[in-house]
């Protein structure tokens, strides 16, 4: 329903006349109390689609910044979004992790290698949920930006030294370097929440 504002300052204007007439005739009082009742349903009638359309335009307006928001900064998300899905791949009580930490604190080189080959497999996981191109690991980790990884250079020096045990026949890997590699794959697995958050291996 239209409402014409000229008539609503009408009302006002004829209020303010009653008034002044019942200084001079108080038997009045019925007749003004009859122009408040109207003016009130015209007021009413006017504000309710006013403070309907500041409703509405307050939604549209709170979405339309959300989806800037998400536009300009949905990258930063992506962290929280990983953790979501690597939190249903795997529990964060990872029995394979627990064996990697058992032969990482093995007396025998080949367990400590055997250690670096599993965690690789773990870090697979996390790379193929960036959903990346790639033929490999190692080509999908090289289309991964730093900023949506915090520990993408742990990453890499871990798997690297996977790749010198791989492919290098003679390669001699010491406990300090295994060490240091699990404890890079460490940081990496904490930062998705696929461990429990706290340290079990101290690069020595």
């Amino acid at each position: 329903m239209s409402i014409n504002f000229e008539y609503f300052l009408y009302l006002i204007y004829d209020l303010f006349v009653t008034l002044g007439q019942m200084i001079r005739d108080p038997n009045l009082l019925n007749l003004l109390q009859a122009k408040l009742d109207h003016l009130w349903w015209v007021f009413l009638s006017i504000s309710l689609p006013l403070l309907a359309g500041v409703i509405y335009f307050s939604l549209k307006t709170s979405k339309i910044w959300q989806q800037q928001h998400d536009r300009v900064y949905g990258s930063a998300n992506i962290i929280e979004d990983l953790k979501e899905e690597l939190a249903v791949s795997l529990p964060k009580k990872n029995e394979t992790w627990e064996k990697i930490v058992v032969l990482s604190g093995s007396d025998n080189p080949n367990d400590w290698k055997q250690a670096i080959i599993e965690a690789d497999k773990m870090l697979e996981v996390v790379v193929n949920t960036f959903a990346v191109p790639g033929d490999n690991m190692g080509d999908k980790m090289k289309n991964i930006e730093k900023g949506d990884w915090q520990t993408l250079d742990e990453a890499w020096q871990a798997h690297k030294v996977r790749n010198q045990i791989a492919h290098e026949h003679n390669f001699h890997l010491s406990q300090r370097e295994a060490r240091i590699a699990i404890a890079n794959f460490e940081k990496v697995f904490k930062e998705f929440d696929f461990i429990w958050p706290f340290s079990i291996i101290k690069a020595q």
